[in-house]
């Protein structure tokens, strides 16, 4: 559960979240989990080209959780 001062740690999003329409969510959701893998230092370049605000705040907690589940299956 969100609340106002963060987000959970495994990422979640309701159908029509504005974060579902984001490139960053557009360019990523397409691939399986194994295909990412090899790709955390462009998920880590998309992180850090996004801007450092409350809009990019569920960017950045999706891309952050992306790093988090190919961790644990890398």
């Amino acid at each position: 559960m969100r609340d106002s001062m963060g987000y959970e740690i495994n990422w979640n999003a309701n159908g029509g979240d504005p974060v579902l329409s984001t490139p960053q969510y557009q360019k990523w959701s397409q691939f399986d989990v194994s295909a990412l893998v090899g790709q955390a230092n462009e998920i880590k370049t998309d992180i850090k080209t996004a801007r450092a605000s409350r809009e990019s705040a569920a960017v950045i907690n999706y891309l952050s959780w992306l790093l988090r589940t190919i961790a644990l299956v890398g």
